[in-house]
């Protein structure tokens, strides 16, 4: 499996590829995951029972680092079957060609399209998905993308329809759970009987698409309410939007947590009473928050747009607005936060939800896809 990163750091993708590659080893198979350095990370090493192989990389392009021993080294070794996950346009080229070179499936999870996050970035996306894309998704025997929306709505995935296969994400359901003790969580962050509101999310440019700066609009709308809003998420943003929650004199409403660990990542959705996920664009390819929120039994108020509404449904696990409405989602808040029994219904359903996409059931899903291209 490729990717651009692996745990510790954390992302959607990562995320994806640390719990399929786990999944399949308890399933029997041999896993290697291919990724970049990263500093005191030693080079190769097995981790829960998954072989990690980290490459030097040099500097950073389009939000990614660039592997030059990436080529050499997949054509090294042996594998059966090749996986790879976009967006990450460099090691979904590399696949293709390494596919061609040892004669083995490929296979690529395409979370989302590339983001348009500069004028720069908008020249390189016209490139990519006029140009390169079309060259290199002829040469995968099969395209997972995470949400049939994206699945029917993806412009460069419109010409792969025949090869391209929908398998939502998944979520550990034990890890993240209703039962969750946290209590100490609370009293650390002096929360006693304000509503909690819960955003997670890297801060960084690349994740602007997530709405922080839409949520911190609406919470100027409900600055009366007695509303806290927690942000958990580090990035080279972060600095930026705690000046502006100054600005605006929201530092009474709002606390920025930080990264949060894996092991400590569930309790805060324990003390939550909703989370928010105001994404702004079609970048938003799935939202893995909003299965971990449900499956701790938590509703969710999201942005109709990209893969949001496939998992997210309006009136059922949690309250679907318009992208870039802070009024609507200021009501949607409001709305939420005065029921207790609306929000432990959502949540209940939510949950029912979580369960039947637990991350051993994705890896199931992906292992027949596996064995179909390798009959």
């Amino acid at each position: 499996m490729i990717n651009t990163f692996y745990p510790p750091w954390r992302g959607g993708a990562e995320t994806y590829v640390k719990n399929l590659a786990e999944n399949f080893v308890r399933m029997g198979h041999e896993v290697r995951v291919v990724v970049a350095h990263q500093p005191l990370s030693p080079g190769e090493y097995f981790q829960d029972g998954v072989l990690v192989k980290r490459l030097k990389s040099v500097g950073m392009f389009y939000g990614v680092p660039i592997m030059p021993e990436l080529l050499q080294y997949l054509v090294s070794i042996d594998a059966d079957l090749i996986h790879v996950n976009f967006p990450n346009p460099f090691n979904a080229i590399i696949g293709a060609v390494v596919s061609r070179i040892k004669k083995i499936p490929a296979v690529l999870t395409w979370h989302n399209d590339l983001p348009s996050v500069t004028k720069l970035a908008g020249s390189i996306v016209q490139i990519h998905d006029g140009l390169a894309a079309p060259i290199y998704l002829k040469y995968y025997d099969s395209i997972i993308t995470t949400s049939n929306i994206y699945h029917k709505k993806s412009k460069i995935l419109r010409k792969f329809q025949n090869k391209t296969r929908t398998i939502f994400n998944g979520v550990d359901c034990k890890r993240f759970n209703p039962d969750v003790y946290a209590e100490d969580i609370k009293a650390d962050l002096k929360i006693k009987n304000s509503k909690v509101i819960l955003f997670v999310a890297a801060l960084t440019k690349w994740h602007r698409y997530k709405g922080l700066d839409v949520l911190l609009e609406a919470f100027k709308l409900i600055r009366d309410m007695d509303i806290k809003l927690l942000i958990v998420g580090g990035g080279d943003l972060k600095s930026g939007y705690e000046t502006y929650t100054k600005s605006v004199n929201l530092t009474d409403k709002v606390k920025f947590v930080g990264e949060v660990s894996d092991e400590f990542l569930p309790k805060y959705y324990s003390i939550a009473d909703m989370l928010v996920l105001p994404s702004k664009d079609r970048s938003e390819g799935f939202g893995l928050t909003i299965l971990e929120a449900n499956a701790s039994g938590k509703p969710v108020i999201g942005s109709n747009i990209g893969g949001i509404p496939g998992i997210l449904t309006d009136n059922v696990n949690g309250i679907l607005v318009p992208p870039n409405n802070p009024t609507l989602l200021a009501d949607a808040i409001c709305r939420l936060s005065s029921s207790d029994k609306l929000r432990e219904q959502m949540g209940e359903r939510g949950r029912q939800i979580a369960i039947m996409h637990d991350w051993s059931k994705v890896a199931v899903e992906t292992e027949k896809i596996y064995f179909e291209l390798l009959d």
